[in-house]
């Protein structure tokens, strides 16, 4: 039967016609996402009016780019220098040896200010290659760890940066090492010379030094005479560490309170010739300038000595008597109440109670540990 609209059936056959002559889109393998943009874009309805879509083959978001790898040397120098201020100082010096570039950044100025040198065969050696690159005269901190050779380089070489240094475990480092350095470095505030045998004291021949901080522990050759020859010339210490120097006695703590006036932190765990007189003596001279004291393992340290701590250092904030086997609950309730700003406590294998514990709860609000 006739159509009732020949016109409007000649006009569909042709637009089917036409539509088969389209070359429609259809997604190829380096189109990893699929929209639906392309019923859109090729839509033979569309007017010519309409706003163009853009198909996703020229969209920015679906551009495929193609990344060139980045090595280390194509950076500029301001950001290699940030990274190798992470790195350490063994690895700063295997980096330098790859290529010319990376050695001139490596030994800049500016990455030797913290410099840690563990166990080499002579730290001489090692100051000397810094020296001859310009570096020594930057350095702020030293660490040398295990040396087992030290012939004087700071007495050749100038640190005129220099306000830390630790020679840890130093076997060959002399009392006339330590003099030469106290001498030369003349702006150093850090001192650590731990586990350095030989050490007798820390003597300057200059006059008084800048020293802040000295630590000294398992120094076993450190006597009362070489103690008192190292303090005369340290008046502004605020930190002294004698932990098991095993050779001091109470003459050594009445040499440091009559020295160190403004002494904030002093340990003398493990020094077993220590009694309550050299306590007595430390805690009346120092009084509330004193915030961190350690007395751990002087088995000879009782009540009659701490008794003078909780009366005359009130700003205490730290305090160690682990194992200080004679005090009882009278001293440790004496320390609750005169001095109420600890934050640390240790009691271990001390005789106290349950009313040491109540004490300490109300008389220490900020106690943590």
């Amino acid at each position: 039967m006739d159509s009732p609209y020949p016109l409007l059936v000649a006009t569909d056959r042709a637009i089917s016609h036409q539509l088969q002559k389209l070359s429609l889109y259809s997604p190829s393998a380096s189109d990893s996402i699929d929209l639906g943009y392309h019923t859109l874009d090729n839509n033979p309805c569309r007017s010519s009016s309409s706003p163009s879509i853009p198909s996703p083959r020229g969209h920015p978001q679906h551009r495929r780019f193609s990344l060139t790898p980045t090595t280390l040397t194509q950076l500029e120098d301001k950001i290699l220098l940030k990274i190798l201020h992470w790195v350490s100082t063994r690895d700063r010096c295997t980096l330098a040896q790859t290529c010319r570039r990376l050695w001139e950044i490596a030994w800049h100025p500016s990455l030797w200010r913290e410099v840690e040198i563990r166990y080499p065969q002579n730290a001489t050696t090692a100051l000397r290659s810094m020296a001859r690159r310009g570096c020594h005269s930057s350095i702020r901190r030293l660490v040398i760890e295990g040396s087992t050779g030290f012939t004087g380089a700071f007495s050749l070489l100038p640190f005129s940066s220099l306000t830390s240094l630790a020679l840890r475990h130093s076997r060959k480092l002399t009392d006339m090492n330590v003099s030469t350095i106290l001498d030369n470095c003349v702006h150093l505030k850090e001192l650590d010379i731990t586990g350095c045998g030989n050490i007798t004291r820390a003597y300057c021949h200059v006059g008084p030094t800048q020293l802040e901080s000295l630590d000294m522990s398992d120094c076993h050759s450190v006597d009362d005479s070489g103690l008192v020859m190292t303090l005369s010339q340290m008046p502004q210490l605020a930190l002294l560490h004698l932990r098991r120097c095993l050779r001091i006695t109470d003459a050594s703590l009445v040499s440091v309170a009559s020295y160190c006036t403004n002494l904030r932190q002093l340990s003398v765990s493990d020094c077993c010739r220590l009694t309550d007189f050299g306590v007595r003596e430390l805690a009346a001279r120092l009084g509330p300038s004193l915030r961190y004291f350690s007395v751990g393992k002087c088995d000879r340290v009782s009540d009659a000595g701490l008794l003078v701590v909780a009366r005359h250092c009130y700003k205490l904030r730290y305090l160690n008597a682990r194992g200080c086997e004679a005090l009882s609950d009278s001293a440790t309730i004496a320390l609750a109440r005169g001095c109420p700003r600890l934050r640390a406590l240790d009691l271990g294998k001390c005789d106290v109670g349950d009313p040491t514990l109540e004490a300490l709860s109300t008389g220490c609000p900020n106690l943590k540990k």
